[in-house]
């Protein structure tokens, strides 16, 4: 599923051009236009590093904890900017870089795992898992002894369940009548 962008291709490659032709600077046109200036920086420095290409959009791909931690190291260790670095590494928008920086900084890689959607179905929650200790049961019993413990709980589990039902089933007829 790909993210619908919000200015499309023509409206970028328009205000840009204006820019390069000294036409409006970068202020100017923000004002004009009602846009961040780091929006149009944004896509300044997308044309000048891609040219019209960079314009059609970032890629949108899903980075790896390792390609993330390249990246932040490398603007960390270099002397690009947020905006030079996420441009170099076709990021959507320098708040994601920022982001990264900020939750490796906090929680080391970790920090950098992508927790969006569904967990995995391999996990399974507290509430699912059967008790599988019978109260009563010692090692040191015999085997006979075991299963006439596990025999007598399991009868008594039964019993119970079947009280619960008759209980329920009453209550609906109870209701049923006016």
């Amino acid at each position: 599923m790909s993210k619908i962008q919000k200015y499309n291709f023509d409206f970028k490659l328009r205000l840009v051009t204006l820019i390069q032709q000294g036409k409006y600077s970068i202020d100017g046109l923000s004002k004009r236009e009602g846009l961040r200036k780091s929006n149009l920086q944004f896509w300044l420095k997308l044309y000048e590093y891609y040219g019209e290409q960079g314009l059609r959009g970032v890629a949108q791909k899903s980075f790896t904890i390792e390609e993330k931690i390249f990246i932040i190291q490398e603007y960390q260790q270099s002397d690009l900017s947020l905006m030079e670095t996420s441009v170099k590494y076709r990021i959507s928008n320098p708040s994601v870089l920022l982001t990264w920086k900020n939750k490796f900084q906090s929680n080391g890689a970790s920090g950098l795992q992508d927790t969006r959607g569904r967990p995995n179905k391999t996990t399974t929650s507290n509430k699912m898992i059967k008790k599988t200790t019978i109260p009563g049961i010692k090692p040191s019993m015999s085997e006979v002894e075991k299963l006439r413990i596990e025999n007598e709980y399991l009868r008594a589990e039964l019993d119970y369940l079947k009280k619960l039902e008759a209980l329920a089933q009453s209550k609906q007829v109870k209701k049923k009548k006016p």
